[in-house]
Formats: C-alpha cells, sequence, structure tokens
C-alpha cells in the first residue's frame, strides 16, 4: 500500500482486479494500492507521501556488561 494526499478527486478502475475506487481530495494522506497511487501521481491529482521509516534498534539495547 502507499501514501499520497490527493489534491482533486480521483476515479480509478484496476487493470489487474475487478475493482475500482472514487478518491475524495483530502489535505491528509491517505492510504490506496501502489496502482492506484501510481495513476494519480501521473496524472497529477495525487502528490506522494514518503514512507515512515523506523528508528534504527540497537542490538546491545537492554543488555548489560557484567
Amino acid at each position: 500500500m502507499a501514501k499520497a494526499v490527493f489534491h482533486e478527486p480521483f476515479n480509478f478502475s484496476s487493470r489487474k482486479r475487478n475493482v475500482g475506487w472514487g478518491v475524495k481530495a483530502s489535505e491528509a494522506p491517505q492510504t490506496f494500492p501502489e496502482e492506484l497511487v501510481a495513476a494519480a501521481v501521473a496524472a497529477g491529482a495525487a502528490t506522494r507521501v514518503p514512507p515512515r521509516r523506523k528508528a534504527k534498534s540497537r542490538s546491545n539495547q537492554g543488555e548489560s556488561d557484567s
């Protein structure tokens, strides 16, 4: 799934599955399948939101040196 901010309403019918979506414009990021987000960005109806990265975990976190 991919996130994007939609600037205008966007209707999309999948070429891979028998499904379609009607997306309403919103300032908040919305999550949809990559296929839909790619088509909306190409049509100029949306802007991608980069994925959030998890913080790096330390391998020795919580261990004590005894």
